[in-house]
């Protein structure tokens, strides 16, 4: 059992390889969700002819400006995108290192000696259920972050997009405390 619960912290090494991937990410996705921000705030003031005072005279200055605006915000959009790929990549990975570490003590133990613990060193259930909550954490995260950005478009009010900036920034499918404490029950005896 105890080399069983070693290739569990291997597997919980691989998950800690993916959230310090996904704290990465979640940083980019905040400038980037930012910068399209300040874009679309801007879009309502370039959008008033009174804004651009002695300019106004200067024919299609108004469209030039709208149109690099626009021009910006859709590659920040494309960026942004392909940022939620690389979070569906790694809750993918997460789903994999579960479903492995269910099969995993399927294979090598019995039903009883899955809840048994010897010493401080977790059970091979513990193990099994903190890889599928850290798994499911995640994908709801992820769900929550397409359905945030999918929401934010051109016209998106500024208290709307305070709104969304504020839920994309808490992160309120992962419990920070729970996660740390699957982690501190996998790897006890090391601390």
């Amino acid at each position: 059992m105890e080399s069983l619960v070693r290739k569990y912290q291997q597997k919980y090494r691989k998950v800690e390889g993916e959230m310090k991937r996904w704290d990465e990410l979640q940083s980019r996705l905040l400038s980037h969700f930012g910068s399209a921000s300040s874009i679309i705030d801007r879009l309502e003031v370039l959008r008033e002819k009174k804004n651009y005072g002695g300019l106004t005279c200067v024919d299609g200055v108004k469209e030039a400006l709208l149109g690099k605006q626009l021009e910006t915000l859709e590659r920040i959009f494309s960026t942004m995108k392909d940022i939620l790929k690389q979070f569906q990549s790694i809750v993918v990975s997460l789903d994999k290192i579960s479903k492995d570490g269910s099969q995993l003590s399927k294979s090598e133990s019995t039903p009883s000696s899955c809840r048994m613990k010897i010493g401080i060193k977790p059970s091979l259930a513990e193990c099994v259920e903190g890889l599928k909550m850290i798994h499911e954490m995640h994908q709801s995260e992820y769900l929550l972050k397409v359905s945030l950005i999918s929401a934010l478009t051109w016209n998106t009010s500024s208290r709307e997009i305070a709104g969304l900036n504020q839920f994309l920034a808490d992160q309120p499918n992962i419990s920070k405390d729970e996660v740390q404490g699957i982690f501190g029950v996998i790897f006890a005896e090391e601390n």
